[in-house]
């Protein structure tokens, strides 16, 4: 269950992303809407707001923190196709987290590659890592969707743009605010979006956008009335676990727990009232 095609595996390889629509349906995204809301409304360090000190911009770590999604990260329909994408069974969350891009005031996300943050910050030897997402509401053309830069993965890690008040690399709000520590910088975007265009990730709830870790991507501000709410699991080969300087970033930014995930059916229903989640 969840097997990608030959077909998928070669766009995957050609474009750096695929979406497949209508993995989960109504009822599995209802279960997981509920327990990211439930996220969102807990005061704690793995959750962001905006720049305006109010709006939940994202939470991280909630493979961790929620049985709900400890259990989607097990499914096959999740788990077998980042085995067939990164080469290997033996794969456990890097990083996890369920962006919020709320209605007129979910902020930007700067053009950017995942993989410049995992090496320089973490430590994380290669790329071998795939995010999956799950979309918990419709993206479309209006509430700032996911964009994406064909095939700027085959360029490898870029050089990056890097805020000037992180010279010292002593703090990491900046890996998760509006104003990223790593940017790509414009000439890079302007050539490769001039070469292959810019895609972007529209689709129903319940889909699954597939990303590499290198491909150049980000979001616009969400100006419509309608929430865009994604949540990201980065798969990791569990022979490729990060080697930190130091302490390293907290446990709900890069996971220390390399424990390779085994498949395990996920019922993807609401839990009774008054239970901790559904695993």
């Amino acid at each position: 269950m969840g097997e990608l095609s030959k077909d998928e595996l070669d766009q995957y390889a050609a474009d750096g992303f695929l979406l497949r629509k209508g993995v989960f349906d109504a009822e599995e995204v209802a279960a997981l809407v509920a327990a990211a809301e439930a996220l969102y409304a807990e005061d704690s360090p793995a959750r962001t707001v905006e720049r305006d000190g109010v709006t939940v911009r994202a939470v991280h770590g909630c493979h961790a923190s929620s049985d709900v999604f400890a259990g989607l990260v097990r499914d096959p329909r999740m788990l077998r196709p980042a085995q067939q994408i990164v080469g290997t069974d033996d794969l456990y969350i890097h990083q996890s987290k369920i962006n919020a891009k709320r209605a007129l005031d979910g902020d930007v996300w700067q053009w950017h590659q995942d993989y410049v943050f995992w090496h320089e910050e973490d430590g994380m030897p290669a790329p071998r890592v795939v995010n999956l997402a799950v979309l918990l509401d419709a993206a479309t053309d209006i509430n700032g969707p996911l964009l994406l830069v064909p095939g700027s993965h085959r360029r490898g890690l870029l050089a990056s743009e890097r805020r000037a008040d992180e010279a010292d690399g002593s703090f990491w709000d900046s890996h998760l605010a509006a104003d990223l520590k790593y940017t790509v910088r414009v000439a890079d975007l302007v050539a490769l979006s001039a070469a292959s265009g810019i895609a972007s990730a529209v689709g129903p709830a319940g889909s699954v956008l597939l990303f590499d870790s290198q491909i150049v991507h980000g979001s616009g501000v969400n100006m419509s009335p309608i929430d865009r709410r994604m949540a990201i699991f980065s798969y990791n080969a569990a022979a490729n676990v990060p080697v930190a300087p130091g302490a390293g970033r907290p446990e709900f930014l890069a996971s220390r727990d390399a424990t390779p995930l085994r498949p395990a059916s996920w019922r993807g229903r609401l839990a009774p009232a008054g239970t901790p989640g559904v695993g």
